[in-house]
């Protein structure tokens, strides 16, 4: 260890000189400097468990926090730092420092970007590598020396971490409690480290990116979806709206009645009120089927999904004569998720059989099953009487685009499995008896989830 606390590598290889009386005269050895084949070595040990962690998806957090201890390690004395650019703001948050004090971290949490905003916030505005030796003495630190200053910090130098496209996406900065300049190894780390952290966050950005276009891709299958059922729902609506209105004429003749029947009056205003509700009930699904928002996991009782999926799609089976049976099993435990996407799976199932269903000719029945499974798994089944499955494809109808419809997407069996896998479950399907075909969902129950 030299003065300053920075650490030499050496390695010594020597032995003893004796005389013949068996005497140590003298050691005869040679001592050589290491120093740049070890860091080297321990680079490349770094930057492989840097891409291991990556390659795993492991969270942004703790690859950025082993990035920064692992040039902490090379650069002895060094304290590291990383703040991620909010495009939107134009602000660095904080995003790793295991080493600076948290105090420190918390006053530049949030930090503006600009010409003149220390070593991290020029380095984001000019998209390059900044270097202050003495940042007591250097212009770029006139507003911000007071906040490093009290906690012994003296030197930083900050590099911008860009995109493949030379998007600046984040700072790494390397602090020093001693006026001090990079070395030439020191900049081949930092130049090393802070490729990785792109490959990091960009990875981060892509999976946002595509976790946001199945959503957006998703919402878009229900929006389809229930356009589809205009027709059938505004149907459903207006059925409680007019039994309303007939109840509230009603009320109001037995109001004006000499004398006023209250009986039946409240009975009526009663009757009125009901209506009312479930239209506003009806009109509540059809608002939650067209909500955008992120996931909300919560405790989900599957029948009523089940339930409320029927009760929109009521009307569609009646306008083509299908009849609805229901085998629910009770008491069955309840499952974590989100119940909009739930919601769509049993739509996407429950539409796909009335649309298997509407030209044949004989008996059309619409059969949903709920049961409990093995492995603490609860099991619904979907069976319809309709066209049946494409021969020898029951599995290539999950495949995107793939579709039997006439003005299908080819999108609505893909997304669904998709939500369900999500939820760690599983969805098939396979043929029933001679026509129709039957669809089986299973899902994790609480218990088995570790809820």
């Amino acid at each position: 260890m030299l003065p300053g606390g920075r650490l030499k590598y050496i390695h010594t290889i020597g032995h003893p000189v004796l005389n013949a009386a068996g005497d140590l005269v003298r050691f005869v050895g040679s001592s050589t400097d290491v120093s740049e084949r070890k860091r080297a070595e321990m680079l490349l040990a770094g930057e492989k468990r840097l891409l291991e962690m990556i390659a795993r998806r492991d969270s942004r957090a703790a690859v950025l926090d082993a990035l920064c201890r692992l040039v902490e390690e090379l650069a002895s004395g060094s304290l590291c730092s990383i703040l991620l650019l909010d495009p939107n703001t134009r602000s660095l948050l904080h995003g790793a420092a295991p080493s600076l004090p948290k105090n420190y971290i918390d006053a530049i949490d949030g930090l503006a970007i600009g010409p003149s905003a220390g070593s991290c916030g020029t380095a984001a505005y000019r998209g390059e590598q900044v270097i202050v030796s003495d940042l007591a003495a250097d212009p770029l630190w006139a507003d911000y020396r007071d906040l490093a200053l009290p906690h012994g910090l003296r030197a930083c130098w900050s590099m911008p971490i860009l995109s493949a496209e030379r998007r600046v996406l984040a700072t790494f900065a390397t602090y020093y409690r001693e006026p001090h300049m990079p070395t030439t190894q020191e900049h081949h780390v930092i130049e090393r480290v802070t490729h990785l952290a792109s490959i990091a966050i960009e990875g981060e950005h892509a999976e946002e990116a595509l976790r946001q276009a199945h959503a957006d891709l998703a919402r878009t299958s229900r929006v389809t979806a229930m356009g589809e059922l205009t027709a059938s729902l505004a149907h459903e609506v207006n059925q409680p709206i007019a039994a309303a209105i007939t109840d509230a004429n009603t009320c109001l003749r037995w109001l004006t009645r000499h004398p006023p029947d209250m009986e039946e009056a409240r009975a009526a205003a009663s009757r009125v009120a009901k209506d009312a509700t479930r239209a506003a009930d009806i009109i509540s699904r059809i608002r939650l089927q067209f909500k955008k928002s992120a996931p909300e996991p919560e405790l989900v009782d599957v029948n009523e999904v089940v339930g409320e999926i029927l009760a929109l799609l009521r009307g569609e089976a009646a306008r083509y004569s299908i009849s609805v049976r229901t085998e629910l099993a009770g008491n069955l435990p309840q499952v974590m998720g989100d119940r909009v996407q739930l919601q769509q799976v049993m739509m996407n199932l429950i539409m796909n059989s009335i649309d298997a269903m509407k030209c044949v000719d004989q008996t059309r029945e619409l059969a949903i099953q709920s049961q409990r499974a093995e492995n603490e798994q609860l099991l619904v089944t979907v069976t319809d009487t309709g066209v049946g499955l494409p021969p020898q494809k029951a599995d290539q109808i999950f495949n995107a685009f793939f579709t039997t419809k006439a003005h299908g997407t080819g999108m609505g069996l893909r997304i669904s499995r998709s939500i369900v896998e999500s939820h760690g479950g599983r969805l098939w399907a396979a043929p029933h008896s001679s026509l129709g075909a039957r669809f089986f969902l299973t899902l994790p129950s609480c218990s088995d989830s570790g809820q």
